[in-house]
């Protein structure tokens, strides 16, 4: 774990390294549990990284994969900017959003050092996971009847009476979060060898399990399958065997859930959900053609869509995402940010694999790559039905997955490097 002796016997250079990465751990521990906790975790770790360069020069570090990519869309959402209806909202939405998400992947990449930081960033990113659940649990058990609530669709679910919402403020994005942090307690637990370890692993994997299923988010359960495959390809092809618990899950009709379920695959009236995204999705379109390069200026969606849409422009009402991540990115960003964000996602598939293919098995870089490769995947399906990555707090733990990954690919390639100059030699 990190060096706490060195805040009190180390070089004044390295006490102040791990006061950033203190303040980044904190940042951490509150990104689902509390935003403005977060910003200021956060602005002290930017203000420590600040004065941290300034006294000693920014820290070497080498090539990094996916940075380019990363860099590129967010100079690509900034050019957006020049065609928003609301230029000074877009401006501010950008800062509190694409500047703050390169700030965190940049900080954790220069800053964080070592497998024992790493390590204790994953523990931190579960622990507040676990705080999430437990509130979310008993939220849930002591929720009144929401029979009049924004997120249940009564007409078409009779017997849904609530969804799980926790801190996430919306069940669809608890289950985007939760899903991340699936993804990484489900490689964890593979991982470690002491078996108290994989079975409290085990355990709190059941829990956010729990969790993903009272938020009825359907598009979350096929995220959650998609996860359990790649795990059984990655790891061991026996975890397939929790696809058998699915007919238990059918039988569980106590607030509809095999219901819902099976909804996925059939189409209703009274679903509106379905429709309504469906005719999103084809007004959408239609606003990327007049914008193809450039996009309508990044957070402009919910400025730009009534005037496509002449229901919601009489009705009043705010749509602030198309319900697609890929489209909503390509409609705000135009193609340059499409295809600069679509470079960066999905490049954790490519350098994941080509770690899996280095790293020894029992390693904890083997397991980083795991776990990131089935946080993509479940955002990547997820997201065709949602833009879970719009909010702040699933974006953040996103970038901070993929910075952790990021941080110990280019450490190991640059051990890798070291070792074959020192053999030569």
């Amino acid at each position: 774990m990190m060096n706490l002796s060195a805040l009190y016997g180390g070089s004044p250079q390295e006490k102040a390294r791990i006061r950033i990465v203190y303040a980044l751990l904190g940042t951490a521990f509150f990104i689902p549990l509390h935003l403005y906790v977060m910003e200021v975790f956060f602005a002290a770790a930017c203000i420590l990284a600040v004065l941290y360069c300034l006294r000693y020069g920014v820290p070497q570090c080498g090539a990094m994969p996916l940075m380019v990519p990363a860099a590129l869309f967010a100079a690509a959402a900034l050019v957006s900017l020049a065609g928003s209806p609301r230029a000074l909202f877009g401006a501010a939405f950008y800062m509190f959003t694409v500047f703050q998400y390169i700030l965190l992947y940049i900080g954790v990449i220069l800053f964080v050092r070592g497998e024992g930081e790493r390590r204790l960033f994953v523990c931190v990113i579960m622990a507040g996971a676990a705080v999430v659940a437990l509130y979310g649990l008993y939220q849930y058990v002591h929720m009144l009847t929401l029979q009049e609530s924004e997120w249940v669709d009564s007409s078409a679910f009779p017997l849904l009476q609530r969804r799980m919402y926790s801190t996430l403020y919306n069940p669809n994005l608890l289950s985007a979060y939760l899903l991340t942090v699936m993804g990484v307690t489900a490689s964890v637990s593979l991982w470690v060898r002491k078996k108290v370890y994989k079975a409290a692993g085990l355990g709190f994997f059941c829990l956010l399990a729990l969790c993903l299923l009272l938020t009825y988010s359907r598009g979350a359960w096929i995220s959650a399958a998609v996860m359990a495959f790649l795990l059984g390809l990655i790891w061991n092809r026996r975890i397939w065997v929790v696809f058998l618990a699915i007919p238990a899950v059918l039988l569980f009709y106590h607030g509809g859930i095999a219901d819902r379920l099976i909804s996925i695959f059939s189409h209703r009236e009274a679903d509106t959900s379905v429709a309504m995204r469906l005719d999103m999705w084809s007004d959408t379109v239609e606003m990327w053609l007049d914008h193809p390069f450039f996009g309508i200026g990044w957070g402009s969606f919910k400025f730009a869509y009534p005037a496509y849409n002449e229901l919601i422009q009489k009705a009043g009402i705010t749509i602030f995402h198309c319900h697609n991540l890929f489209l909503n990115i390509l409609t705000e960003t135009g193609l340059a940010g499409f295809i600069t964000f679509f470079t960066f996602f999905f490049g954790h598939f490519h350098y994941g694999r080509l770690q899996l293919l280095k790293a020894c098995r029992e390693s904890f870089s083997y397991m980083l790559a795991a776990a990131v490769i089935c946080v993509v995947a479940a955002i990547s399906v997820s997201g065709l039905s949602d833009d879970d990555l719009f909010s702040t707090q699933v974006s953040m733990i996103f970038w901070l997955i993929s910075a952790l990954f990021c941080n110990d690919y280019a450490e190991n390639a640059q051990g890798r490097e070291n070792g074959l100059r020192n053999y030569s030699h």
